[in-house]
């Protein structure tokens, strides 16, 4: 039984040093987050553009989010088009987003496996291509998604400079909402400010989002429709295009609002669905993804790899700790208080039993023990997320027009327990097979 243990022992420590691993990813980018953003030069051309919204019952923003686009942008308003695609509504969201000006194309199909923004993608480009209208690059939003004034300035700029492929700097509508907006939109400043910042200014790539996603008409014309049809589709495009060495950029200047969940259920929804696409996309691409490093030499293999991993990671915590530390205090309990009938004490003499009752009471409350490491953790986390997730806010309040926190700080406060509550949420996605739920949307907006 001994031996048993001692076998646990050291399966957990590998899965520490696994999960330590991805913690040292965390700790490098704070340490770069005075880094500049950079800037393109200004485009000498307008060039055309196609902006695509594919959206499922979008009638609550959809007109608003078309409407803003069309009249707010500082671009040549014959240079580009925006193009709704009606997947599966049952609502009005087709006719709010024609009235708002844009074009609508509809898709209705009876099978629920093809129920995911994939196949309106790539039914919306075909669609758009066969037009032939000649668009140099394309843009994709979400239907909650409002862009800053000069967002197509911005992409225009890093397209004419030679990026084909770009995501944008992610702020939210509704930060200072409540508790659950607040902590939603800090998450993904943090994640433009520190992490797609970093990768920018060291050349590596970054992940892609739906929300403001660039790609060159090019790109599209070389793979030869879109391609990636999983339910992380933003993800599984980025990680189609690294396996084809395409550079993907971050455009600091190009900002986008998005409405965040303002709820403890709807952030469940988003997060579980989340969960559920990108554990799906690590073991049919994510090791591709590492063995195309020894082929590419590209390190960005190698972080994005480490980034989608956090998904199986999240999955293991609970399915390996949960039941180990439960086994774990039982026993060295049952050793510190059980005397002579203790559990590992069994096979000793009574001078072997009292030896092994102080061993497990210091491996439970004794310097280096159980509490001890929990206490570390708990620090670490209380630490280095709002940590991270301040340097991130500090660093762009110009940038996003504050002029104090105010607002934020329940975003900075709870991003450990955010952090706990993204992890489990993952976890029950992917052992739930969670699939796309509709999510409510906010009308009370704090920024645009």
């Amino acid at each position: 039984m001994e031996l048993f243990y001692k076998i646990l022992e050291v399966i957990n420590y590998i899965v520490i040093g696994i999960c330590s691993l991805m913690f040292i990813f965390q700790l490098v980018m704070i340490l770069f987050f005075f880094l500049p953003e950079k800037k393109f030069k200004p485009a000498k051309e307008k060039h055309k553009i196609a902006v695509l919204i594919a959206c499922r019952n979008e009638e609550a923003v959809i007109l608003n989010t078309v409407r803003t686009i069309l009249e707010k942008q500082d671009y040549p308003k014959d240079k580009y088009d925006i193009y709704v695609i009606a997947h599966n509504c049952t609502d009005k969201t087709a006719e709010l987003a024609k009235e708002a000006g844009a074009n609508v194309f509809i898709l209705n199909d009876p099978d629920p496996s093809r129920h995911r923004t994939a196949y309106a993608m790539k039914f919306g480009l075909n669609e758009i291509r066969a037009l032939d209208k000649k668009y140099d690059f394309y843009i994709r939003f979400d239907a909650d998604n409002i862009p800053n004034d000069t967002f197509l300035s911005a992409m225009n700029n890093a397209f004419e400079s030679g990026v084909e492929i770009a995501r944008p700097f992610e702020n939210s509508l509704n930060p200072s909402q409540n508790a659950w907006s607040s902590v939603s939109a800090a998450y993904y400043v943090r994640d433009s400010k520190i992490a797609s910042n970093f990768r920018e200014n060291l050349h590596l790539d970054s992940m892609l989002t739906g929300a403001g996603m660039m790609f060159s008409a090019k790109v599209i014309e070389e793979i030869g429709e879109w391609d990636a049809m999983t339910m992380s589709e933003d993800s599984e495009f980025t990680f189609n295009r690294l396996l084809e060495n395409k550079r993907i950029h971050y455009v600091a200047e190009a900002m986008v609002y998005e409405d965040q969940p303002s709820t403890c259920k709807d952030t469940w929804k988003r997060l579980t669905r989340m969960g559920n696409g990108l554990h799906g996309l690590f073991w049919s691409k994510g090791w591709k993804l590492l063995g195309h490093f020894f082929i590419s030499g590209k390190w960005s293999n190698i972080d994005l790899f480490m980034q989608v991993l956090a998904i199986p990671v999240s999955v293991l915590v609970f399915l390996w700790f949960t039941p180990y530390y439960i086994f774990y205090v039982l026993l060295h309990l049952f050793n510190a208080f059980g005397g002579t009938a203790g559990f590992l004490s069994t096979c000793y003499n009574l001078e072997g039993a009292l030896m092994d009752s102080a061993y497990s009471y210091n491996a439970l409350i004794g310097p280096g023990g159980l509490a001890f490491l929990v206490a570390i953790v708990l620090g670490s986390y209380v630490i280095i997320y709002p940590l991270q997730t301040w340097l991130a806010l500090i660093t762009s309040k110009k940038k996003m027009g504050l002029t104090s926190l105010k607002g934020w700080y329940k975003g900075i406060f709870l991003s450990p327990l955010f952090m706990i509550f993204y992890s489990f949420a993952i976890f029950m996605g992917v052992m739930t097979n969670a699939s796309w739920k509709a999510v409510s949307r906010n009308t009370k907006q704090d920024n645009k």
